[in-house]
């Protein structure tokens, strides 16, 4: 694996679990060093961190509640030491299907403060070190839903992600030229674990590439943004045609 970032400095949130795992790993293999944030994996996340240094790279773990901005303030902190973050992937998020009735204030409240809020706190965090090196990237996880589609029963989830990828345009413009804001918006990579063989065949079914992607896809795609100096406010779908 050719290392990319070698000498960048990487937070990556949500990175105990799913596609945030594997956006922190690969980073770490292409060269950087990596700050994996986890609200509750600590152990996937610690995990995560020691296949990072396994390939050469340094890493460490910081846990918080990305819904209080002052946790997300102390995790991007966590770079100062390397000299601040350069790099930030928001991946951590929560998923639900519920149908408008079932959706009570703390549902909503939920979903958005980790989905939306979150990713804005740790963003605000990270622009003034950006600024003082003089250069940053940041990639938001979005979803086909709400970022690209409007999905039944998931109005808090694509609300959230709605928001999300209008915050990534937003400040692509506010931050340019120095820093880049983009987005990936994966489709099926890694099958919710709710779905039964039934849904599954449903979901593919519907795929024009006529299968599901990988974790690997996403990360190829995020480490894609992270170094394309001439892309910036983009919404990059993974989703093998899903959303065309």
């Amino acid at each position: 694996m050719e290392r990319t970032l070698e000498g960048r400095v990487a937070v990556v949130t949500g990175g105990g679990v799913r596609l945030g795992r594997a956006i922190a790993e690969g980073l770490g293999l292409r060269g950087a060093r990596v700050v994996v944030h986890c609200a509750t994996s600590r152990q996937g996340a610690e995990e995560a961190a020691r296949a990072i240094r396994e390939a050469g790279s340094e890493a460490l773990v910081v846990q918080g509640d990305l819904r209080r901005s002052e946790d997300a303030a102390r995790v991007v902190a966590a770079a100062e030491p390397w000299g601040g973050c350069d790099l930030l992937v928001n991946s951590a998020a929560i998923f639900e299907r519920k149908p408008i009735e079932q959706i009570d204030d703390r549902a909503w409240r939920d979903m958005l403060d980790v989905n939306l809020s979150g990713p804005f706190f740790c963003c605000r965090a990270a622009v003034p070190a950006m600024r003082r090196k003089g250069r940053g990237d940041i990639v938001n996880v979005v979803d086909v839903g709400g970022a690209l589609k409007a999905w039944a029963g998931y109005a808090h989830y694509c609300a959230s992600k709605a928001g999300l990828a209008m915050l990534t345009r937003s400040l692509a413009l506010e931050l340019a030229p120095a820093i880049r804001v983009n987005a990936v918006a994966p489709g099926t990579v890694i099958f919710p674990e709710a779905y039964d063989e039934a849904e599954r065949a449903r979901t593919v079914a519907r795929i024009p590439l006529g299968r599901v992607g990988g974790p690997q896809d996403v990360v190829d795609a995020v480490a894609f943004l992270l170094t394309a100096p001439y892309v910036t406010g983009q919404i990059l779908a993974v989703d093998g045609g899903r959303s065309a």
